[in-house]
């Protein structure tokens, strides 16, 4: 990755050519920030940019054998060390999940570690940096480099290392080998051990300047004003930008289902709920996506008994949502309200153990129609 491929960080890019250029860039260097403010593409451009045979004063070739390795992650004096989790005794260390890791980070090198724990199906189990890690880690940077003549280490999440893991590691960043630079990025740096952290040079990354935000958002697809009012939000951090426009569109979804589910199920339409509960049901929604949506109909749940007995004082919803709850708050009241509380919870917890979809859904609806009559009150479109 060049420098030039880095979202945004212009000043901070600068400072870290400088250090190189000048021969200021210690041996053991913590980037510290969240993972959506690009730690891991700073740490890539600048490892690609160190070992450029054909660099110039602000950015690394691109062409030159050593970075047509670096941009397939590939070079054979770059190492990782990342946290890992599996339920596979024999996989114990980042070397055996690197096909995995080359992958994710040549589609993108902004993901956090939950992105990471799903791409390796580890997203129920927490991801360590463990002891074996840190033996190979060891066991590498002791040989000599094989093509440049330094040795990179990166490792990403350093604050998820363990403690014994921590202290292998701390031996070699006192007592380095010759030519050898470590990266570390974190989160967090006072979850990495004291005397780790005192051995390094400690660079904060600041949030991305949001019009650099924008036009990534606005480069996928967003439309302009949104995305500038998502990466005003975003607070400098693109994950968490990509994951307001994933959970806008999402919501936009989430109430149109809601919408027609509800009408459905007031007007005891047999043939709209089950046309209804078949696109609910179908592949491309998936568990999870059910999951998250039987947690919005309870919060418009919530929101519709809150303002039917309280007014609007505490509205957290606006627009389309907004109008559409003016009408339906009336049926939410405190003869159904704790049953349909019930009802979705319980639906939540049977599709969590993979309960068949249709029939949870469709019991539900039945007893929705119900529910939503309770006064015999008239369902205003």
């Amino acid at each position: 990755m060049q420098f030039n491929e880095v979202i945004g960080q212009e000043e901070l890019k600068a400072q870290l050519i400088q250090m190189i250029n000048s021969n200021r860039l210690a041996h053991a260097i913590m980037l510290e920030g969240k993972y959506g403010r690009g730690g891991l593409a700073l740490a890539l451009a600048l490892a690609q940019y160190i070992q450029c045979s054909d660099r110039n004063d602000k950015e690394s070739c691109g062409k030159c054998p050593s970075c047509l390795k670096f941009q397939k992650l590939a070079h054979p004096d770059l190492h990782f060390s990342f946290p890992i989790s599996s339920s596979d005794s024999s996989k114990n260390s980042s070397e055996d999940f690197l096909v995995q890791w080359r992958e994710l980070v040549c589609e993108t090198a902004y993901f956090d570690l939950m992105r990471w724990n799903e791409f390796i199906g580890s997203e129920k189990k927490q991801s360590l940096i463990k002891v074996e890690d840190s033996k190979q880690i060891i066991k590498k940077l002791s040989l000599k480099s094989f093509e440049a003549k330094y040795k990179i280490l990166i490792i990403w999440a350093a604050d998820k290392m363990n403690i014994e893991a921590a202290n292998r590691l701390l031996k070699m960043i006192e007592e380095p080998s010759e030519n050898t630079l470590i990266i570390l990025l974190c989160e967090n740096e006072e979850q990495i051990i004291e005397t780790i952290r005192s051995r390094t040079q400690i660079v904060r990354i600041p949030p991305i300047e949001s019009k650099f935000i924008e036009a990534e958002l606005t480069k996928s697809g967003i439309e302009q004003e949104k995305s500038k009012q998502l990466s005003e939000q975003s607070e400098g951090d693109l994950i968490k930008a990509f994951g307001l426009a994933q959970k806008r569109e999402e919501d936009e979804l989430f109430f149109r289902l809601f919408t027609e589910w509800m009408r459905a199920c007031y007007e005891a339409n047999v043939e709209r709920i089950y046309k209804w509960v078949e696109e609910v049901s179908s592949a491309s929604y998936g568990r999870e996506k059910q999951k998250r949506f039987l947690v919005y109909a309870l919060d418009m749940m919530r929101e519709g008994i809150l303002r039917n007995y309280s007014g609007n004082d505490l509205q957290t919803y606006f627009g389309s949502e907004d109008a559409f709850l003016k009408k339906f708050s009336p049926f939410i009241i405190a003869e159904n309200i704790i049953e349909i509380n019930e009802l979705l919870n319980t639906a939540h917890y049977h599709i969590e153990r993979n309960a068949y979809g249709k029939i949870v859904f469709m019991d539900m609806s039945m007893q929705f129609a119900n529910l939503l009559r309770a006064k015999k009150r008239k369902f205003v479109s």
